[in-house]
């Protein structure tokens, strides 16, 4: 079995900073308090970079299962024999052409916490293996002469698990396995203001680690970093930031030394259909709307605030556009296209938007 993982404090700081005080994180803590002490599957679902692992690492260190060990297994790494071995102790196969669970080197994790990051990324063979080897757990379970081997599953991914069940690349009973308790973690550019307070931080703590005099950003560099799409999440940030850091001079971070290029970008890995996804923590309200694909989309965010570019661009556009058409070219759902009307009180054409 791979390295037994625990909550240091670099890791509690890097937690910390993926909260924040838009509506949708703040829906996410409170779930996060709600799932943890429970024994449930938990599948934790964002576009890469958003800080998966840290979240699931996070629910374990608030579990009753906190004193017991956290197993993390990344399927984008190993070869998958040795990951079958990592995941399943095998033995003998069984007359299906599968390898029995070893029960004793099974055993020898009772209690711990199964962390499966990127699990989308297993071959459907492993999966079906994966799935034989849980079911032969609760199976197992059942009987009161045999000891309870009791562990506690935590699955990451950054593609919709459903997309890839209805198109027979993930094994559909594994899917209704994992997915118990969902988490759904929001890319940073939907993020509104919390960009920019998680910016900050990182700005901190990297003239901390690189002995550097305190560095602020530039009112030109924030507008940067509020307007940028932001597609590899915080990992990007981060680097992004801690480049500047090191090759500043000055003690202000200016936009050309982000190096960042604010032009439209493609839609993200994955975005939720508030039809399939009906959950809070899917709330996106107060954030930013990524760039559009309008061929003027480029010239209006040089001028506007991103709120001004959003009402100019949909009051435009609506007479021309309908509401799908509107939310894919911001590149946001309907429920969040919605949303936003309300609070910046943009009627439909013909309707008038009542204020609470």
């Amino acid at each position: 079995m791979p390295n037994n993982l625990h909550p240091n404090s670099e890791q509690s700081q890097v937690i910390d900073q993926l909260f924040g005080e838009c509506s949708a994180i703040q829906s996410i803590c409170n779930q996060i308090k709600l799932i943890a002490p429970t024994n449930c599957s938990v599948l934790v679902i964002g576009e890469t970079g958003t800080g998966k692992g840290l979240i699931a690492q996070y629910i374990y260190s608030l579990s009753q299962r906190a004193n017991k060990s956290l197993i993390s297994i990344n399927c984008t790494t190993p070869p998958e024999t040795k990951l079958e071995a990592e995941l399943f102790g095998c033995n003998k196969k069984t007359l299906t052409g599968h390898h029995e669970p070893c029960l004793e080197q099974l055993g020898s994790i009772n209690g711990a916490t199964l962390l499966i990051d990127e699990v989308s990324e297993l071959s459907l063979e492993v999966q079906a293996h994966f799935l034989e080897i849980l079911e032969h757990i609760e199976k197992k379970n059942s009987y009161v002469d045999t000891p309870i081997l009791d562990i506690r599953i935590i699955a990451t991914s950054q593609h919709d698990l459903m997309d890839l069940v209805k198109n027979n690349t993930f094994n559909r009973r594994l899917y209704y396995f994992l997915n118990m308790l969902k988490i759904y973690i929001p890319p940073i550019r939907d993020r509104g203001e919390d960009k920019i307070r998680i910016a900050e931080k990182l700005l901190v703590e990297s003239c901390k680690k690189h002995s550097k005099p305190l560095r602020e950003f530039s009112n030109e560099a924030i507008t940067k970093i509020s307007a940028y799409f932001w597609p590899g999440n915080f990992r990007e940030l981060y680097n992004v930031i801690e480049r500047s850091v090191i090759l500043s001079e000055t003690d202000k971070i200016f936009d050309t030394m982000l190096g960042l290029d604010t032009s439209p970008e493609p839609k993200p890995e994955y975005q939720p259909d508030p039809q399939n996804e009906p959950s809070s923590a899917e709330d996106t309200n107060g954030s930013a709307p990524p760039l559009g694909e309008s061929g003027d989309s480029e010239e209006l965010s040089k001028t506007l605030s991103l709120e001004g570019y959003f009402q100019q661009f949909v009051l435009k556009n609506q007479d021309s556009m309908n509401e799908t058409e509107l939310a894919e070219a911001l590149g946001i759902s309907r429920k969040c296209l919605w949303e936003r009307r309300q609070k910046l009180g943009i009627p439909k054409k013909g309707l008038k938007i009542v204020r609470k």
